[in-house]
This record gives structure tokens, sequence and C-alpha cells, in this order.
């Protein structure tokens, strides 16, 4: 009987297909410029900070070199330490095949894309219908969070892991297999490792709080039963075991950026205000969740140049819309369904999802909000962070999965007694929204005299929401009456919020030209330089171009100045030294220092530095000389995009800049960092004449006498070897930012690396000629490298040893084992084919968790016992038994055993399956597809 036959593989593939090819459309469509008109997205910090961070990435991986330390920035730093950068994050690898500007887009669309498919399985696994699932899934995907963070590109990289953890821990629950382990463990590892760890605490929470009340809400295999104490520790601690797993398997990274935190700006933590900046500043902004342009923004759609006037700045607070539908019915995600589906273990999640979406809300607004205090004074570096609004990660990814079970419950309820009532509501309801956002659009229309902004955007937000809320009950009152059906209303549900949110999106996006990355930064001063360029270091005025700070990461040259949210926070503190005249004052962060540049090109400190060259449009005192001032037309490519810049930008030469490297005959030790600095900013500060150290040198020192310059031998990313000549003991100063991981060699023996003038570093030398070799080692990368070897090898063992079970299993369900001729192989179609039950209720099961043995039915050819003597005692068989509501003791009076009397497809026997069951009504209870 072709009945009987076991349904293709392809057939079972294809909704994931039509799923995914949905997404790729949509995702597709949104992004169309850069995916078909090779355009590129290149603006704000994608611009300033990913950009040159990716392409030094991969002139040092092209050079053989690991990018653990920078010279194209800040005196030199080690650029791995930043996760930004993702240098170990694998499918960065296309910033380096496509170009870092190019493959910023496809990155974004590629792990959008990623998100929504993880998204989907994991609603499949919860066993909600096809039409829920891609609801939920085109949410998520098309959020506004993944185009307005297009300049925080790792943002949307780490979300788009997220669902595939929650998806391996629905796996690990329903079936205990323990590649389902291998997943969570691996999804962790690439959602740290792809560097956004500022949000990393948000969605440990979210994942924590599924996780816990999945497993409290769970049944226990094929038992039907709450599931033990036990069972509950044992999957949250297997789970949390590859939770450790992933976060080892990122170490490669995490072991640098965890080291680097006590010599950065973090280290300082943050003070409360400054803690608290960018957050919802009333209860007003709560709207944008389903009104995201109540503020304003780019308002295209109603050809109104409406620009944004909330609080700062807006892809931080307003950038968390996954759909006013998806919002709204997420409500309904606690209803409790209708048997049909109800699968009655899960529940408890949905419930913390629920309170912590509310708990995200709550912290969103800061300092005005109740429980901001509490987490900035209790949650382990919390107080490090600061835009309280990103707890709407939670949000983001708890409303996907609350509003796809709000479809399937509302969908559901259709046919239920009470569905008249509710259609007249909806009917009612939809009316009354459908009149208010025509009224908005009239008005809109016709705009009163001196209207605010304010006016604008909450009239054109208001028709927003009103069309789609109208749309939607529109569609689910056809379905409550009966007029479509249900499969229908959700695909018409899913293609609503699709068009909101890309409607939305699209407004938000800036697709740029190709060759607007290079225009951004070639102007006519910067290629001078570039054929000018002497190897010593060059600054940017910091009033002029901010993308100038890193443009030495771009170019290959040297600069004092960078941009960067953990510099060396030694290095930052003498920048604010060199600014203001003092240390930094205050205790914690009150500001942000990620770009803080060299201000006062007046004092000789900038001298120190090697600061050859300067970008600016006027010389800031004698000692610059002016060597390049741009032609009255220029044909250079920054003329397209920013000609005034262009004809402004000039270089200047410092005609006073010391050497690299040099040898001084005099030092001090001034005791503390305040006495240091005030020598420092003292006027009359010769910075030739005298060295200022941390701790004695261990040399006696002769009379006062010039500085004498040293030779740079060579200079490479990880090794500087310079000769110096001393005419008397004195300290050989290099003026390259110090660090931890740099060691010397003078004339082959070790020697002490000194912190020199507050920042950079010296070596004691006797008098004489000498060699000086200084090397860079990152230990923690080479910790953190084991780490992640090792944690990576037991992946593949753990992998391994799931698929040596799942092989095993096979082979007792092909007749090849020792209980070879018990079953026949036709008996594993029994759950996936459709049939009608005793009940008449006709029912089918595709879920993707099936029985690994198919239940034959007798003792002696049950898998579930051995040999005919009774159950198995060891849990590995019961451990890969999912739990399906309804199913029937066996004839043994086994509890947990599947195998009844008889089934409609045949008679067990003792030896196999025999003819079909004359006595259709004593059958298998299924489960309803969902």
């Amino acid at each position: 009987m072709d009945q009987m036959l076991p349904p293709r593989r392809s057939l079972r593939a294809a909704p994931a297909l039509v799923a995914v090819a949905l997404l790729l459309l949509a995702a597709c469509f949104l992004h169309r410029e850069v995916i078909f008109g090779g355009s590129v997205y290149h603006m704000d910090d994608a611009a300033d900070g990913y950009y040159p961070g990716h392409i030094a990435v991969a002139r040092a991986f092209a050079r053989g070199e690991l990018p653990t330390w920078e010279e194209g920035s800040w005196c030199g730093w080690p650029l791995v330490v930043d996760p930004y950068n993702g240098v170990f994050y694998l499918p960065n690898v296309i910033y380096y095949l496509v170009g870092a500007a190019r493959g910023l887009g496809y990155s974004i669309v590629l792990h959008i894309l990623l998100g929504g498919a993880g998204m989907w399985l994991l609603l499949r696994r919860r066993r909600l219908s096809f039409e829920a699932a891609l609801f939920g899934a085109l949410a998520y995907s098309l959020s506004t969070f993944g185009v307005v963070r297009i300049r925080h590109v790792i943002f949307v990289q780490m979300i788009g892991w997220l669902p595939w953890i929650l998806v391996g821990v629905e796996g690990w629950i329903a079936t205990r297999r323990r590649r389902e382990l291998v997943l969570v463990a691996a999804a962790t590892g690439l959602a740290l490792i792809a560097g956004a760890l500022s949000i990393g605490h948000f969605a440990a929470l979210v994942i924590a709080g599924y996780t816990v009340g999945r497993c409290i809400g769970g049944k226990e295999p094929a038992e039907g039963r709450p599931p033990s104490l036990r069972r509950t520790l044992v999957d949250l601690g297997a789970l949390g075991g590859a939770a450790v797993i992933g976060a080892l398997l990122a170490a490669v990274q995490l072991a640098p950026t965890l080291a680097h935190l006590a010599h950065s700006p973090r280290s300082l933590g943050s003070d409360y205000a400054f803690a608290s900046s960018y957050a919802w500043p009333d209860w007003t902004y709560l709207a944008t969740l389903v009104m995201p342009d109540l503020f304003g923004g780019d308002s295209w759609r109603l050809n109104l140049p409406l620009p944004y006037f909330g609080a700062p700045n807006h892809h931080e607070l307003t950038g968390w819309y996954v759909g006013a539908l998806c919002a709204l019915l997420a409500l309904f995600g606690l209803l409790r369904p209708r048997p049909a589906f109800d699968t009655r273990r899960r529940g408890a999640e949905l419930w913390a999802l629920a309170l912590l979406v509310a708990l995200a809300i709550a912290l969103a607004f800061g300092d005005a909000g109740p429980i901001h205090r509490f987490f900035y004074y209790h949650l382990p570096l919390y107080a490090a962070l600061r835009c309280p609004s990103r707890a709407l990660l939670i949000a983001l990814l708890a409303l996907p999965i609350l509003g796809a079970h709000g479809v399937e419950a509302l969908l559901e309820r259709a046919r239920s007694p009470g569905g008249r009532w509710i259609a007249a509501a909806a009917w009612i309801g939809a009316t009354v929204i459908a009149l208010a956002g025509a009224f908005a659009w009239h008005r809109i229309g016709k705009l009163p005299a001196g209207a605010t902004a304010e006016y604008v955007a909450g009239a054109a937000s208001g028709a927003h929401l009103a069309w789609v809320a109208a749309a939607g009950l529109a569609v689910l009152l056809l379905a409550l009456a009966g007029a479509i059906p249900r499969r229908i209303a959700g695909l018409l549900l899913a293609l609503a919020l699709t068009v909101d949110l890309i409607q939305i999106d699209r407004g938000y996006l800036q697709p740029q030209p190709a060759d607007h990355p290079s225009g951004m930064e070639r102007f006519a001063a910067v290629e001078w330089l570039l054929q000018h360029q002497t190897g010593d270091r060059f600054v940017n005025d910091p009033a002029g171009p901010f993308r100038l700070h890193n443009v030495g990461m771009v170019l290959d040259l040297e600069n004092a100045s960078g941009y960067d949210s953990v510099p060396i926070w030694r290095y930052v503190e003498f920048l604010h030294l060199l600014k203001t005249g003092r240390r930094y004052p205050w205790p914690a962060l009150k500001e942000d220092l990620a770009a803080i540049g060299v201000h006062n090109l007046r004092s000789r400190m900038v001298d120190l530095m090697n600061v050859r060259w300067l970008l600016a449009e006027q010389p800031p005192d004698a000692r610059w000389a002016l060597r390049f001032r741009p032609p009255a037309v220029t044909g250079a490519p920054a003329a397209r995009f920013e000609p005034s810049w262009d004809q402004r930008m000039k270089v200047f030469e410092n005609t006073t800049v010391m050497p690299r490297a040099f040898v001084a005959y005099r030092a001090s030790v001034p005791g503390s960092d305040e006495a240091l600095g005030a020598r420092l900013t003292a006027p009359g500060f010769d910075p030739g004449a005298e060295i200022f150290l941390e701790e004695p040198p261990g040399i006696e020192f002769g009379p006062p006498r010039p500085y004498t310059a040293a030779k740079r031998i060579t200079t490479a990313r990880h090794h500087l070897v310079i000769e110096a000549d001393a005419a008397a003991p004195g300290i050989l100063f290099v003026g390259d930012a110090f660090y931890p991981g740099w060691s010397a060699t003078v004339d082959g023996a070790p020697a002490k690396l000194l912190r020199a003038d507050y920042a950079f570093r010296g070596v004691a030398l006797p008098a004489g000629h000498h060699r000086v070799e200084m090397t860079y080692t990152s230990r923690p990368v080479a910790v953190g490298g084991l780490l992640s070897l090792a944690a990576l090898l037991s992946l593949l063992f753990l992998g391994g040893w799931a698929g040596r079970l799942t092989r095993r299993v096979r082979v007792l369900n092909s007749g090849g084992g020792p209980l070879a001729g018990s079953c026949s192989s036709r008996s594993r179609s029994r759950s996936r084919s459709r049939h009608v039950r005793s009940d008449g209720n006709r029912t089918s099961s595709r879920n993707k968790f099936l029985l690994p043995t198919d239940h034959p039915g007798h003792t002696g050819g049950c898998p579930l016992h051995r040999r005919g003597s009774g159950p198995v005692r060891s849990a590995g068989w019961r451990a890969l038994l999912p739990h399906r509501p309804g199913l029937r003791d066996g004839v043994h009076g086994d509890r947990g055993c599947l195998c009844g009397p008889a089934t409609r497809l045949g008679r067990h026997s003792a030896t196999g399956h025999g003819a079909a069951d004359p006595h259709p009504g004593d059958a298998h209870a299924h489960l309803p597809e969902r």
C-alpha cells in the first residue's frame, strides 16, 4: 500500500525549504541595492570603526601575522582585544573575499537570514504550524534592529545565532540527543565570538529564562508526567555544560578581551548618570514598540522630511520594532491553546519570556525606571556598560516567539463556540481602527499651518499603526467567520507583517555608491601624505573629519589618534593630560573617551610622540610648517563626497619633532601619577632632557647632556630592533605605547621594560653601542587558543558519540542488530502517515522528533524491552523518546511502552507485522501536526 510507505526525505524538507526561500526573498528585497545593485553600507561606526578594523585584520592575515598588535592608531594598540573586530569569527571571512565595505552588506543579509531560519525551526520544534512559525521568523529577521544596527554589525551577527541556541535547548529536552548539546555549544560559541559582548548578558538572561522555564514545565520522555527534580537538574546541568563548552570555544577571543579589560577605560566602570545615558526618558517611548517613527526618522514613505527629534539617539531608543502585529498578538501568546496542539509541557517558558519582556521594558528607562539602579550596583559588569535601552534585546527575541503562539492560539479558536462573539468584536475593532487610520491619513494630507514635528510624526505613526492593526484584524475576522481557511489566514498575517516591517525598514537604510568608502578617506591631503610619508607618525585635527581618526589602519600609516571603545587606558589618559593639563579626575567614566584625539598640538609632548605630520586647516603655532595646500580644483576621489573638506584640508610638518627612539641621560621617579602629570605639563618641559619613570632604573646617571638619536633597524608588527650609541648610562625611550606582552633584550640579554613618560616604553642602557630588541607576545591569545582547541575537540567527541548512537538506532530499525527480525522497517511509516483514528478525526504527525525505533508492538520485538524480558533499565533508550500525549500503555503493562495490541496498518506478532488489522478501531493515538 502506498500510504504505508515512509514519505520521501525531500518532501519532509519541503516546508523548511519554502520557509528559507521566503525569508531569503524578503531579505534580498529589503537590501536589494546591496545584493543586486553593487551599493555598500558605509556610515557612522560601520565606517569609522569596523571598516578600518577589518582592513587592518585582513592586512595582518595577508602578511601571515596575527593582528594582535596594530600601529595604525593610538601609537600602537592590541587590535585583537576589541571583540568588535571579530578577528576569529569565521563568517567574517566574507570581508576578506569581497572587501570590508561590500562584505558588511552581505554579512547583514546572511545573519538576518540565519536568525530567521533559526527562529522558524525553533517554532516548528515547538510544534507550531508552518504559518505561525513563518510569522515569528519574519518578525525576528526583518526587525528594525537588523537595519538600524548595520552601524554595529556585531549585534546583528550575534542575534543570528541566538535562536539556534534555543533550537538546541528544545531538541535536548525533547529527545536527549547529544547532538543537540553540540548545537547549543556551537551556537553559543559563535554568538560570543561574534563580539557583541555589551549585549551578551541580556542574551544570556533571556536564554536562561527560556531554558529554566522549559525544563521546569516539561514532561518526562514517553511518560507524560511532570519531570522529577533529578531530571530537571540533569537537563539544566547538561545544557549548562554545553554553554560552558561554547564559552570555551570562544576563548580565543574572550581571553584577550577579558585580560585587556584591566588596562582599558572599562576598568573604571561608568558613573551612574553616564551608565543611564541612552535610556528611555519617559513612558511615551513605550509606544515605539508599535509606532517606531513616533519621534521622527526617515519619513520618505510620506514624502515628509521629518528628522528624528526624540532623545538621543535614535538607533539606541527606537530600533526595537518587530512589527505592530507581532507585538499585539504577543499578548495572546499566553492563552491556553486548544488540546489539538497543546503538549501540556510548554507553558512555563512562555510566562518566563513574558516576565523578561516586562523586565527589559523596566530596564530600558534607566534611572527613570524602577530597577536599573539595582542592576547597576548588584549585577556583575553591568556598571561598566551604558545604554540601558539595550535590555530590549530580550523583547527582540521573546516577542516573535510569543507572537507566533498568539497567531496559533487565535487561529485555533476560530471554530470555537465563542467564535461568533470574537468575530463581532474583531469587526467592530477593525472598523474603528480603520476609521482612525483614515482620519489620521487625511490630517497628514492637510497639515494645519504651523504644524509641529510632534504633530506630524504622531499622525503618521498613528496612520501606519491603524492600517497594520486593521489589516490584521480583518484577516482574523475572516478566519473567525470561516470565510478563509486557517492556513490562508496565517499566511495573510505573515504577509501583512512583512509589508509593515519592510516599509519601516526601508526608511532606515543608507546604501551608498561602491566607491564611497575610499572617497571618504582619500582626500587630496591624504594622497599627498601617502606619497611623502617618512615612517613618522601623523595626527589629524580633532575638529576635522572624524573618519581620519582610524584612517591610519585603512592606509597602513602610523597615527597617534584613534577611535575605539577599548583602547589602552594609560595612553588615553595621557591624551586627556595633554588636552586638559591634568589626569582624568573622576574614579568612573563620565564621558565617552573613545575618540579623544590629540588636542593640544602646541605641547612638546607631541614632539615626544614622534608626530611629524598634521592634517588640519590651520597650523597650531609657528612650529608647524605648511607642506601641502590642495589646488583650487582637485581630481581626488573625495571631491565627489566631501568636496568642502577636500579643499580645506592641508598638511603641516612639525619642525621640532623628535625621533621615534632616542637615549636620554637623565631620569627621575616623581612618585605618583599626579606628580608625573604635573611634571609633564609644567611650563618649559623639555622631553629630551629628562625621562620620567614609575620605578628606579637601576643605573647611575652622569652630568646632563643632549639626547642621542637611535636608529630603527627593523620595524615589524611584533618585533622592533633598535641600535643605540649611549655616550653614558641612560634610558632608551621608544615612542610606542607601553602594554603588557612587550618584552625587551639588550645585546641578547633580557632587560626590564620600563613605563616612561606616563604611557611609553623605556629600557635602561649602560654606556656603549647596544642592540635592543622588543618583541610582543600575546599570552591571552595563546591560552585562549588552547582552550578553544580543547572545546572544539570536545564537540567533535560529543558529536561522534551521538553519531555512533544514531547509527546504532538505524541498525536496529533496519533489522540488522541483535533485535533483527523483530520489526519491519515498514512500521516506521506509522508515525508519519496520515490516517483516521477511532474517533474519526484525521490526524498526522510530521513532527521532526520521531521515535528513533518506531515502536513495534510486541515484547519480543520492542526495543524498549530486553528480548521480551521486561522494560529496559538503562536510560539510554528512554532518553531518546519524546513525550507523545495520549499514548496508551502497551499490552505488557509497562508504563512508557508505546506498543498497543494492534494498529490500523497491521497487527503485531512476536516475529514481525502480519496482515492488515481487521479491527481498525483499536489504533495508536497520534499527535496532530503542529
